[in-house]
């Protein structure tokens, strides 16, 4: 499931990236007088926003379906504008094109940086509920892949929050980044005494997952 939300973070801003180049390609080409080029400009962003479109079907998409819906319908009416207008559009229905790019690229990233928050603050919750449940019942088995889980999970926030396109700020992505540090290296010290488990600092865990679960949540 991790590898999934990372997947989607990966794919959502690879095509913001590409809205906004195509906008900018879209202005350069209602200045142009190369029919070819506005023509390699009009079908390359058509062939993305079909793409799109093909994207908002996918089961494992995870932008709400009302978003989903949107993208869609302004899919369509790229293609429409497109094919029938063509190379012969007006300006107009170039920065129309472009505006749609830009406000859609910024959009994305707001909806899935929403909806990322969460989905980490469930992930954070469950490894919370799995750590206190393994505890109670002291089955050593639970409580190892309860611990692997939570690291797991503690491993991928940090990686999102070294990422250069994070938007939280600094002092933020810097103590999400220590209680990741904290968090493996204290998962390695409770791995190693199984027998004689610290609950204190399993309790640690438990607590931190809660707080950042609801600050997330809080703040989405």
């Amino acid at each position: 499931m991790l590898s999934e939300i990372q997947d989607e973070i990966d794919n959502a801003r690879q095509e913001a990236e590409l809205l906004r180049e195509y906008a900018d390609f879209l202005d350069s080409a209602a200045k142009s007088e190369d029919s070819r080029y506005k023509l390699l400009v009009l079908d390359e962003n058509l062939k993305m926003w079909v793409s799109i479109e093909a994207s908002m079907k996918n089961s494992k998409n995870m932008l709400p379906q009302e978003i989903k819906n949107n993208l869609t319908k302004l899919s369509k009416y790229v293609e429409q504008v497109t094919i029938s207008k063509g190379v012969d559009m007006t300006d107009n229905y170039y920065k129309s094109l472009a505006d749609i790019n830009r406000q859609i690229s910024e959009g994305l990233m707001e909806s899935v940086n929403a909806n990322l928050a969460q989905q980490e603050a469930y992930h954070l919750a469950r490894c919370g509920l799995d750590l206190s449940e393994a505890s109670k019942t002291g089955d050593k088995t639970q409580l190892v892949q309860a611990l692997d889980s939570n690291q797991r999970l503690w491993v991928l926030i940090k990686t999102l929050m070294q990422g250069q396109k994070s938007r939280l700020p600094q002092e933020t992505k810097d103590n999400l980044t220590k209680l990741a540090d904290y968090v493996a290296k204290n998962t390695i010290k409770l791995g190693q005494c199984l027998d004689n488990i610290d609950q204190k600092m399993l309790g640690s865990f438990i607590n931190i997952n809660r707080q950042i679960a609801e600050g997330l949540l809080g703040h989405r």
